[in-house]
């Protein structure tokens, strides 16, 4: 398996520092998803989330759509998701039966879900379909307030795919996701981030800027923190709160030991810094507290 640097047809992928950046790339078909776009997505994200040095991942697309769902092209393989000219399509069918992808790369959103990376959906442009599952699998949604989106799987006769059923109720409540599944329509990004999907909506004008500057914030809080939140909240969707407790007492106490021990300090310290720069001159501050 191959990362950034490989002749990706349907996506890029590249690194810089502790992010890595997933995009949809063909942008000439407003980056429509393809058989190949659907098993290209999955290997990336089994390479991501094998890298150690990664703590974000940013899921967004070239152009300016994020993703709105299978290409139906009337020029392209009449099945939704076929391939495009030039393209490889994974997964063999029957004569006369449309080419679909492996079903193991439809993991693709349970990596998304699962991996040790804090996934961010930047949500550029339209998002539909396919693309609206992938982002809803991711940790964060942020967009621009001029990204549209629909989930028009029962328009098109289909139940929905990469766990999108599973996904949605844990975002907006199981009745918003049934309204939303059961009578499909576009939406806006403001009525989105009411229902509690998106986590920011930045104008469209500053929209590369502000998710530029959320990122980097992300991704500056510091990799184990991250990683280990991330943990907390995937045991905390298993297991009922005795167990998990024991989990993340473990986990909290051991960022006071050891080689983890010198680094907790030092992020104390440098919160102390900051609060003590933030208080008017009169008035003390604290000094730093070792949390129970």
């Amino acid at each position: 398996m191959t990362g950034p640097g490989r002749d990706w047809q349907t996506i890029e992928l590249e690194t810089a520092g502790p992010v890595g950046y997933l995009r949809f790339n063909r942008p000439q078909r407003r980056n429509g998803v393809t058989v190949a776009m659907v098993g290209e997505v999955h290997q990336a994200l089994r390479w991501v989330a094998a890298q150690p040095q990664l703590d974000v991942l940013v899921l967004t697309g070239n152009g300016p759509a994020f993703c709105p769902g299978a290409d139906l092209s009337r020029d392209r393989d009449q099945a939704p998701g076929g391939s495009a000219p030039g393209e490889s399509a994974p997964g063999e069918s029957a004569p006369g039966e449309s080419a679909l992808p492996d079903p193991e790369a439809y993991h693709s959103a349970e990596l998304l879900h699962a991996m040790p990376q804090v996934t961010v959906a930047v949500i550029n442009g339209a998002c539909a379909g396919a693309g609206f599952a992938w982002a809803a699998a991711c940790d964060l949604r942020i967009a621009a307030d001029s990204a549209r989106f629909a989930l028009s799987f029962l328009e098109l006769g289909l139940a929905g795919e990469l766990g999108l059923a599973w996904t949605l109720p844990r975002l907006v409540g199981g009745a918003a996701a049934r309204d939303l599944l059961f009578l499909p329509r576009k939406l806006s990004a403001a009525e989105l981030r009411e229902l509690g999907f998106l986590s920011a909506v930045f104008p469209a004008a500053s929209f590369a800027a502000e998710s530029g500057r959320l990122v980097a914030e992300l991704a500056g809080r510091g990799g184990e923190a991250l990683r280990l939140v991330k943990q907390n909240l995937l045991d905390a969707e298993r297991l009922p709160l005795g167990p998990y407790l024991d989990l993340e007492t473990a986990r909290h106490q051991d960022m006071f030991r050891g080689d983890a021990l010198a680094r907790t300090q030092a992020r104390l310290a440098a919160q102390a810094a900051r609060i003590r720069g933030a208080r008017p001159s009169a008035e003390p501050a604290a000094g730093p507290s070792t949390p129970l």
